[in-house]
């Protein structure tokens, strides 16, 4: 048994998602489990070689012969050395684990398709065994990486799961230069926008098109005008850009960031009218955060029988519907926009209050209905940002 974590791989599943991995490693829940997971998902041996931390794991323990497994570890030496090695005959797939420019290990499989049929491939599954495997070694003094890289290993690991230890975040953003003590504010942009550092935050790309930042909150009123001025120099970018309110607990910082990542995805998405909208977006957003199902139920109490409706039937209430509202319940404006007859417009809301039992009509089915969408809007973009890659 390696030290590298609990080691829970016999008491659960594989994890469901490639992001699942980077979490659960971000958890502490052992470099095994990181094996297993993506040895179940490709439907072959995975090996995770960090030399400097412990013993090779392969999952399943007897996966590979001996003397492959003794020339992957050589191999792994060799290449943290800065060496020249070719990997072993029968494996396919070796990717080094890199912390800034240096190799710290790599991960090795046989070959092989995803075949958890859910929709991820060899790709995305490897791409997230590596970034599991730098996370560990970063939580287990990987402090040899350059500043910039473990910018982006911090911000990345609160981006997907809280802090396993609260004191070691704040130790590592001590060692970066800024103070969380007091919690943060979280920026995230989402298109073009620079990585520059600025002080009192942290500031790096955590995947993707999306560009995170943490602005201290020790000096509140500074705090804010940073967090304002990292934001507007994203906008001034062309980036859609989401602003978190202040998480004044270190605790809460994965929050923060994932507040302003859905604000973010939400900003930059065509269908959903955030301008203007901002605050109810928050708030909805902040139900999620907490209690995700209650979001899903108020999807459920208002448009999901629309959604039904327009699957079985071909129809476009919930398009209709969001026009409407979008145009301040003007039914001639509904009417131009979507270049129908005034009667039809007329005709579909009729159907949206006969499916739904809400009226568009009525202030408070309207205000219900456009919750509902919104509500749905959140969902879709949580939905995106879990997605792999």
């Amino acid at each position: 048994m390696n030290d590298w974590g609990p080691a829970h791989a016999s008491e659960s599943g594989p994890q469901s998602t490639p992001l699942a991995i980077v979490s659960s490693a971000v958890a502490g829940d052992g470099i095994e489990r990181v094996a297993r997971s993506a040895s179940e998902a490709l439907g072959h041996p995975v090996a995770i070689i960090l030399p400097s931390v412990g013993a090779p794991v392969v999952w399943p323990a007897d996966g590979l012969a001996g003397d492959v497994l003794s020339e992957l570890v050589e191999h792994a030496i060799a290449l943290s050395s800065g060496a020249a090695s070719g990997p072993p005959v029968g494996i396919a797939y070796v990717e080094p684990i890199r912390i800034g420019r240096s190799v710290v290990g790599i991960v090795a499989t046989t070959a092989g398709e995803s075949a958890n049929g859910n929709g991820a491939g060899q790709a995305d599954w490897l791409e997230a065994t590596v970034a599991a495997a730098a996370v560990t070694r970063l939580m287990h003094g990987g402090a040899d990486g350059d500043g910039d890289d473990l910018v982006r290993a911090l911000l990345g690991a609160l981006a997907v799961a809280p802090p396993v230890e609260v004191q070691a975040l704040l130790a590592d953003g001590h060692r970066l230069g800024v103070d969380l003590s007091a919690g943060a504010i979280a920026v995230c942009a989402r298109g073009q926008a620079e990585v520059v550092a600025d002080e009192g935050a942290l500031v790096a790309s955590v995947g993707g098109d999306r560009v995170v930042g943490l602005v201290s909150l020790v000096d509140e009123p500074l705090g804010e005008r940073r967090a304002a001025e990292v934001a507007e120099r994203f906008a001034v970018a062309g980036a859609a850009v989401g602003v978190s309110a202040p998480r004044r607990q270190p605790a809460l910082l994965h929050e923060a960031i994932r507040e302003a990542m859905l604000l973010a995805e939400l900003a930059g998405a065509p269908e959903a009218a955030f301008a203007g909208q901002e605050e109810t977006y928050r708030l909805l957003v902040g139900v999620r955060l907490r209690d995700p199902e209650e979001v899903e139920q108020l999807r459920a109490r208002t448009i999901s029988p629309l959604l039904a409706y327009d699957a079985e039937h071909d129809t476009e209430l919930l398009v209709t519907l969001a026009t409407f509202l979008a145009h301040h319940g003007s039914t001639t404006e509904t009417a131009e926009a979507m270049s129908l007859h005034r009667h039809t417009v007329g005709y579909r809301l009729t159907r949206v209050q006969e499916v739904s039992g809400l009226s568009p009509y009525e202030s408070d089915g309207r205000e219900r209905l456009s919750l509902g969408l919104k509500a749905d809007q959140i969902l879709a973009a949580d939905q995106r940002l879990s997605q792999p890659g």
